[in-house]
């Protein structure tokens, strides 16, 4: 339930939609890097991210 309020939070904050927040903030407490191709991870710098 917490990681949920996370994305609810991430999401507003950082401006993301639903599966970005979701992704993002999974990543961020697994410390896990997201691999993807939306532009929209060129923004974050606190989770490490692999363009295709």
């Amino acid at each position: 339930m917490e990681l949920y309020r996370e994305v609810v939070s991430v999401r507003k904050i950082l401006k993301l939609d639903f599966d970005d927040a979701y992704q993002y903030s999974i990543a961020k407490y697994h410390g896990l890097k997201v691999v993807t191709m939306d532009k929209d991870f060129e923004r974050i710098k606190d989770v490490e991210t692999l363009f295709l």
